[in-house]
């Protein structure tokens, strides 16, 4: 579904059907990616009575028009394609970058709820990343998946190569192999490369500078009303290296014990690491506050 706005046409997935008296959860993907973490999130025991999207900010998947680099311009942007989608009951919920920018969303809107998961505040990013994002995105997503993913499932498949046309191709072999943003040298380990690509292919987008400006947005931000907002819930990965937990930072201050789930053994990515358990962890949250 495609929304048209003053300078952007904005790509919207729909994972099930929309029907507007159901209260609605938006999906807000982390710093390069699109609207296909939404579909590796498993929530179709809420289908019958939510409505599930995900959204493409600007410069990312499917949505036409300039990039935006700060979050609050990214929650701007959200907000301008909400009010056309007039929804009366939100449920945002946002992955890393994600997190933040529905947390200014939150600030700035009445929604029933705001799930961040796997989002710091504030969210530094370290110049060791910021450099490979600008000049190497395949060594960026190397250091986001090495340090980022505490658990990686196996992925079985019987083809020689695999991927998307477009996107380039993974050989499954030692050696040189072409992935979505040039050669690299396998040397050791092709199959941790087959099993990572479900996720990797999602930080494959046409502006190839976007993961660097998404993660300089994260660094950058700043909200001064962070303790008047309400409704928050959090999850985050006990292994998680990129977003840790701290029980003491400013923003869990107004928050109980059963607003927080720390998932065992889980990294930044847990809709690829442990998808049941995160399924299970939103679908509590969810039903908890809507009662059905």
């Amino acid at each position: 579904m495609f929304i048209n706005l003053e300078n952007h046409n904005a790509h919207i997935c729909v994972h099930n059907r929309i029907d507007s008296p159901k209260a609605t959860i938006l999906i807000i993907p982390g710093a390069g990616m699109d609207h296909r973490l939404g579909s590796m999130i498993q929530m179709e025991g809420l289908y019958p009575n939510f409505n599930f999207l995900s959204i493409d900010l600007p410069g990312h998947g499917l949505t036409s028009g300039p990039a935006k680099h700060s979050i609050e311009e990214l929650s701007e942007f959200c907000i301008d394609v909400i009010s056309k989608l007039d929804v009366d009951n939100l449920v945002l919920i946002g992955h890393s970058m994600g997190g933040l920018v529905a947390l200014d969303i939150a600030s700035k809107i009445n929604n029933d709820m705001t799930v961040l998961m796997n989002t710091s505040y504030p969210l530094l990013v370290g110049g060791s990343l910021l450099e490979h994002a600008k000049n190497d995105l395949e060594q960026a997503t190397e250091f986001m998946t090495k340090y980022g993913i505490f658990n990686i499932p196996e992925v079985k498949l019987k083809a020689r190569i695999f991927g998307s046309l477009g996107a380039g191709f993974y050989g499954r072999k030692k050696g040189d192999i072409q992935t979505p943003y040039g050669t690299k040298n396998i040397s050791e380990d092709p199959q941790r490369e087959v099993n990572l690509y479900p996720l990797k292919k999602i930080f494959n987008q046409t502006n190839k500078e976007i993961l660097f400006h998404d993660l300089n947005a994260c660094s950058a931000y700043k909200n001064n009303n962070i303790k008047d907002i309400k409704g928050l819930k959090f999850i985050y990965g006990a292994k998680d290296k990129l977003a840790r937990f701290n029980p003491e930072n400013e923003l869990h201050a107004n928050f109980n014990d059963q607003d927080f789930e720390i998932m065992d053994d889980t990294g930044h990515f847990p809709y690829f690491e442990r998808p049941e358990e995160l399924s299970s962890i939103l679908e509590k949250f969810i039903v908890g506050n809507y009662g059905k």
